[in-house]
């Protein structure tokens, strides 16, 4: 199952990376929740996948006029998939340029992903997934 625990979070971070914000729905659990755990993001915390999730992306997206992320490993973590990514940006309002690498947690159950947290050290999302 660990191998297509990747396989499912490696599809989502593809269309991340296209900038589909919106996709891959059928990849999440209906009860999941986003947690936004980085000191960075305007508002910090936990929603519910879908519409609540969808929009403090979106806030956040908005406070930047350029944004690319991209994926430098995913791997597996047991019930969790860890994914190390970067973000690089440039604030709308102050023009500052954003070099980040961030880490993700994926928990998958039944093939589907249940939690997602983004943190803003890739230790810490080490750590989150019982690993060192």
């Amino acid at each position: 199952m660990s191998e297509e625990n990747v396989k499912i979070v490696r599809q989502l971070l593809e269309h991340w990376e296209r900038h589909e914000w919106g996709s891959g729905r059928e990849l999440y659990d209906e009860s999941c929740e986003v947690v936004f755990s980085t000191a960075w993001v305007p508002d910090p915390g936990a929603y519910s996948v879908g519409r609540e999730a969808l929009g403090a992306l979106t806030a956040f997206l908005d406070s930047f006029e350029e944004f690319t992320i991209g994926v430098d490993q995913i791997f597996d973590a047991g019930e969790s998939v860890v994914a190390f990514s970067w973000i690089r940006a440039r604030g709308r309002a102050s023009g500052a340029d954003v070099d980040a690498k961030v880490g993700c947690v994926f928990t998958l159950r039944g093939g589907k992903i249940v939690r997602y947290e983004l943190m803003g050290d890739r230790r810490e999302a080490l750590a989150a997934a019982g690993l060192s």
